[in-house]
């Protein structure tokens, strides 16, 4: 099966919903785990844009998990 083609076969849209949820909560906890690292360890090529732009991320997040803190 072809996704590009359109010949995947038809998932429910609650499939679909929970596919799309696990993806995020993979997609989060990866951003927070590289996150911590960034703070803990703040590279040389780190500026201050940097951490302003991944802070905010960070918030934004956060708000979208339901303000769990990791």
């Amino acid at each position: 099966m072809d996704p590009f083609r359109g010949d995947e076969p038809a998932v429910p849209q609650s499939k679909k919903e929970e596919s799309a949820d696990l993806r995020f909560e993979v997609v989060a906890e990866t951003f927070l785990e590289l996150f911590q690292l960034l703070q803990d360890y703040a590279p040389v090529w780190y500026t201050k844009q940097h951490q302003s732009r991944a802070l905010a991320a960070h918030r934004i997040l956060r708000k979208l998990r339901g303000g769990a803190s990791t």
